[in-house]
């Protein structure tokens, strides 16, 4: 988990890499400048202290990445990509219309576990770089809009905007990651997964 991570840490063989192998000066690199966004915004963070949290001289960011914008956009790609495979693989291989639901909620909530820092810098940077069309781009949203749209045509769910029925199919999930962002709750979000998968249900077809 990238949370309670300190500058010690950072400068160890077992720092847990983004996209990079674990270890290496891009991985501390990633995981650096990934918990000062998440704590601070990418406004509020230099390429001074991503250096001195990975580790390295300030030069050798730029090894990797062209600025502090690329290497933001870079981390936030890499969890919406991951999120697209996620939900992609969760509604293939669902048996209808509610196991699709299911499945997709319960992917959300484990990547929301699996690397908790991730997950909250993508919620937090949604609006910076989520509303950039960019053509091709693996979007996990639309795949589900797209989901709910052949149900509603299915006949699995009732008429409606299949924008606003995503929307409020995934704020079930993710209000309570904001919730826990702020410290109004611990533990797992995969601990109350069925109850959201109900809830996320339910949300698709009132909405």
């Amino acid at each position: 988990m990238g949370l309670g991570m300190d500058e010690t840490t950072l400068q160890g063989e077992d720092v847990r890499g983004v996209t990079a192998v674990d270890g290496s000066v891009k991985a501390r690199l990633e995981r650096g400048a990934l918990i000062l966004f998440a704590e601070n915004g990418v406004d509020g963070v230099s390429t001074r202290e991503i250096a001195q949290s990975a580790g390295v001289s300030e030069g050798a960011i730029y090894k990797h990445f062209k600025s502090k914008e690329v290497l933001a956009q870079h981390l936030f790609e890499a969890i919406h990509v991951h999120l697209y495979a996620l939900v992609e693989t969760a509604i293939e291989e669902a048996s209808g219309f509610e196991d699709a639901v299911n499945r997709v909620v319960h992917a959300y909530c484990a990547a929301a576990d699996e690397d908790r820092t991730l997950f909250e810098y993508h919620i937090t940077h949604m609006f910076r770089f989520g509303r950039k069309h960019q053509p091709g781009r693996p979007d996990p949203t639309t795949l589900i809009a797209k989901r709910i749209e052949a149900a509603i045509e299915a006949g699995d769910c009732p008429a409606g905007d299949p924008e606003i029925k995503a929307a409020a199919a995934l704020g079930v999930v993710l209000q309570p990651a904001a919730h826990r962002m702020a410290q109004r709750f611990q533990g797992a979000l995969s601990d109350h997964a069925h109850r959201f998968a109900r809830a996320a249900l339910a949300a698709a077809k009132e909405a």
